[in-house]
């Protein structure tokens, strides 16, 4: 088609046309000429009396926008390509689709970084290792373990985490625990994952450089669940997603936020024996996008506050903010469903530190509305509820874990939930975490079972026993024997 045989009047509508596409990035067939000026809010009466028909219907708009989705998405079943294409018009796919496209463009750069650093720290890590039982433990032990006395109540905790011989997961019995303060016993109840059924989370990094993490989560998934299942652990499992936001709950196959706030969708929690509820996770993570994120610090601290407390930051007052309540909630979040059993493990991927309390909008890219609480709040309700935190982050990560607090202090390793909460994240072994996410990203199969997951969530234990008293200087001495190996070690009580 010319613009000639338009008239002046028409060509003048299809170079405006033009300007529309141009400005969306678009070079679009002249087949679709109609549609770019329907989608471009110009008046089609322009053209009256030339020989192009610009009448077209909904359903055949319709159909368009679906081509287009399906371009863009080419994993999408038909069925979820019909459900986006309802409320989306073509002005709308075509804004999604530039958006989409840069995004890919500017993450896939990012990813081959990770990719290329994880695949060479991968083989360092082999090497490093190699004289080192490849990282297990020698004989019986808890890689991850922490204490805990709750002043008010009395209760104290243990907390374990992946308790391995050599490279076999243990599950511990009851007997096969002991605690003694001061040389005297403690009536211990022992809880274990394979025998009592515990929430699942996992938090998931989706700046632009995530792009293999969330390929590895996807590979794995079901057979992640397929193994803690064959183990005995039964509960929830869900997921939550965060950049520099959290809790925004608009999937990367919808428009922008008129808020302009980054997505950040999440998953509510679904039994772990419930198939088709876990086909529909599955369904969610493949429809995952790796955004292009900003500075390097990214929101863990807000994504656990979230998970765990359905909490986003402090109110004007400095209350928490707790999200469904239609009071100060950031445009576009959605509440995150309360977890339902007394034991929570959480799993973080992420390629980052966290942000520092210091870091606000002015000093950094951490959006306004998604600053979160102070690290030390949101880690003592962590704590007070037996949340256990793993961390999955680059073993070339190495910020503090140790936050001072201090104004100029920009970030801090994502390593600090894990040591203080008994998980795994720790460099333990010559700057090496069990599950760094070098392991993770260069996995080829299975994913999250080559970084032995099921195995560290099913030998994840609590030992619970009563203390009337606990002078400021008590520790708590542990004892674990099984198969005729033993362990013990001394460990010091986080009070609160």
């Amino acid at each position: 088609m010319r613009a000639r045989e338009l008239g002046s009047s028409g060509a003048a509508a299809l170079r405006a046309a033009g300007r529309c596409v141009r400005r969306s990035g678009r070079v679009l067939l002249l087949g679709l000429a109609p549609l770019v000026i329907a989608a471009c809010g110009l008046r089609t009466d322009s053209l009256s009396g030339s020989s192009v028909d610009v009448s077209v219907d909904d359903a055949k708009l319709k159909l368009q926008v679906q081509a287009l989705l399906r371009r863009v998405f080419p994993e999408l079943t038909d069925d979820e390509i019909s459900e986006l294409s309802v409320n989306l018009s073509l002005e709308a796919a075509l804004s999604l689709e530039t958006e989409i496209t840069d995004m890919r463009a500017v993450a896939s750069d990012l990813s081959k970084v990770l990719a290329d650093a994880a695949a060479a720290a991968a083989k360092q890590r082999k090497d490093d290792l190699a004289s080192r039982n490849d990282g297990f433990p020698t004989g019986l032990e808890p890689l991850g373990r922490a204490a805990f006395f709750d002043t008010q109540s009395g209760e104290a905790r243990i907390d374990l985490s992946a308790v391995y011989d050599d490279h076999t997961p243990v599950s511990l019995a009851a007997g096969e625990l002991n605690v003694s303060i001061a040389g005297k016993a403690q009536t211990v109840r022992l809880s274990c994952a394979n025998a009592e059924p515990l929430d699942i989370v996992f938090l998931v990094d989706v700046t632009g450089s995530m792009s293999p993490v969330i390929g590895a989560v996807q590979r794995s998934l079901q057979k992640f669940v397929s193994a803690i299942v064959e183990r005995g652990v039964s509960g929830t499992l869900g997921v939550v997603t965060f950049q520099d936001s959290v809790g925004v709950n608009v999937s990367f196959q919808e428009p922008l936020p008129k808020s302009g706030y980054e997505r950040s969708p999440f998953f509510p929690p679904v039994d772990i024996g419930d198939a088709a509820g876990i086909e529909k996770l599955q369904r969610f993570i493949t429809r995952l996008e790796a955004d292009s994120g900003a500075d390097t610090p990214e929101n863990l601290a807000g994504a656990l506050d979230f998970a765990q407390n359905d909490v986003i930051g402090l109110t004007r007052n400095g209350a928490p903010n707790v999200i469904g309540d239609g009071l100060e909630d950031p445009a576009g979040t959605a509440p995150f469903p309360k977890l339902s059993h007394a034991r929570h493990l959480f799993v973080a991927f992420t390629d980052a530190p966290f942000h520092a309390d210091s870091r606000n909008p002015s000093n950094s890219s951490l959006l306004a509305p998604f600053k979160p609480r102070p690290i030390k709040s949101i880690l003592r309700t962590l704590q007070a509820a037996g949340t256990t935190v793993h961390v999955s982050d680059p073993s070339w990560v190495d910020e503090t874990t140790e936050p001072s607090g201090a104004a100029s202090e920009v970030s801090v390793d994502g390593d600090y939930w894990a040591i203080n909460t008994g998980g795994l994240g720790e460099d333990r072994l010559a700057g090496y975490s069990p599950i760094d996410l070098d392991v993770l990203v260069t996995a080829s199969d299975t994913g999250l079972l080559d970084i032995l997951l099921d195995g560290v969530v099913a030998t994840s234990c609590s030992a619970h026993f009563s203390v009337p008293s606990l002078s400021a200087s008590a520790s708590f001495d542990l004892e674990l024997t099984h198969d005729g190996q033993s362990y013990t070690t001394t460990l010091d009580p986080t009070r609160f």
